[in-house]
């Protein structure tokens, strides 16, 4: 029998696409005659939605992150999620939708996994109860509009998120599974492979700065910091941002110690090849980084998931918070020449690395479904 999925996610960043064509591999591997469909929700929905969601939410984090955090905040409530701006919500999201219905129809999936939750609570309406929709969270924690009871059941991060699911009296199908990421994070390359790998000197310390897909963040401050440390290499990855790409490769034109680079496709080398990475605290891209074990500088949290993401791994020793980002090489130093506090950092990574996650979501799925695996 062909098994047929359909991984849904919104290009509102970069996490939610990440997380599902992870799956999308684990399906494959897991999986005997799996066909795989991976679809952006928002390229369905008009123009007019398609723009104002993802261009809204851009310029609101990179012009007025308080005000995104308000709103992720106050919208983070049951009645919020029943009331108007709920049902807004959902009757947005089920005027836009009818063309990545048609398509799905027209593609007869067995069942529907989203990462974001445009979209999820009319997919799961006009599917059920034959084809079940599953949530997959891509943060530490959950929102409330991830908490829709149309879903058949929900992978979250861990124990804490699901305490958030049983104080909304939902305590059933809901896994601890981690947040997915691709198979190669369960058996990541070698420091001095990377290295090769990316041409980059086999000693000395390498420091990696990411600002995620969508480039925001004092990333300039934190690499003229590190660019100080000529004895030192800084990767410099600043995603989608061409913008930022250009400004940081006329600033650091002169600096041979510093690799700029945008959007990279071999992000697993680089972690990999480093040895402490700065980074903004995306659900996604931690996880990533907690599967290897390295020091984690958490930057500029915008309000609202990013600071709760932040807030999860601190208090889990997992990472530790640059208040300063001028001082950022100072910051990396110091971690970087206490044995003890490297320690104590791969120590917590490894209690929160879940490399299998994306497996373990597939295989419930199957178990639940009934479903042949190989």
């Amino acid at each position: 029998m062909e098994i047929r999925v359909a991984l849904l996610y919104a290009t509102v960043g970069t996490g939610h696409r990440t997380a599902a064509l992870a799956l999308g591999e684990w399906f494959r591997r897991e999986g005997q005659d799996v066909k795989v469909q991976c679809l952006d929700v928002l390229s369905f929905a008009s123009p007019l939605v398609r723009g104002f969601i993802s261009r809204s939410y851009l310029e609101m984090v990179k012009r007025a992150p308080r005000l995104w955090g308000y709103f992720y905040d106050t919208l983070d409530d049951p009645e919020a999620r029943d009331g108007l701006l709920g049902s807004l919500n959902e009757m947005t999201a089920k005027l836009n939708l009818r063309r990545l219905k048609r398509r799905l129809e027209a593609f007869g999936p067995h069942a529907l996994f989203c990462t974001h939750f445009f979209g999820a609570g009319p997919l799961a309406e006009a599917f059920a109860p034959q084809v079940p929709l599953y949530y997959v969270n891509t943060d530490f924690l959950s929102h409330v509009f991830h908490r829709n009871r149309l879903f058949a059941g929900w992978f979250v991060a861990g124990p804490e998120a699901a305490r958030q699911y049983a104080a909304d009296g939902i305590t059933e199908k809901v896994h601890e599974t981690g947040i997915p990421v691709f198979p190669a994070y369960a058996s990541p390359p070698g420091r001095e492979e990377a290295r090769a790998a990316l041409n980059l000197p086999r000693e000395g310390r390498v420091v990696l700065v990411i600002s995620g897909g969508i480039g925001v963040g004092p990333i300039e401050e934190a690499v003229a910091s590190l660019a100080r440390r000529r004895d030192w290499t800084t990767l410099v990855v600043c995603g989608n941002n061409q913008r930022l790409l250009r400004r940081m490769r006329k600033l650091f034109s002169g600096a041979s110690h510093v690799r700029i680079e945008g959007f990279v496709e071999n992000i697993l080398e680089h972690y990999a090849a480093s040895d402490l990475v700065v980074m903004k605290p995306g659900g996604l891209c931690t996880s990533e980084v907690l599967c290897l074990g390295l020091p984690i500088l958490l930057m500029d949290p915008i309000p609202g998931q990013e600071q709760r993401n932040s807030d999860y791994l601190l208090d889990r020793g997992a990472a530790r918070v640059l208040f300063e980002v001028r001082r950022t090489a100072e910051r990396a130093e110091e971690i970087l020449e206490d044995p003890a506090e490297r320690a104590r950092l791969r120590e917590a990574c490894a209690r929160l690395a879940r490399p299998y996650a994306g497996r373990e979501v597939v295989r419930t799925v199957f178990q639940e479904q009934g479903w042949n695996q190989v």
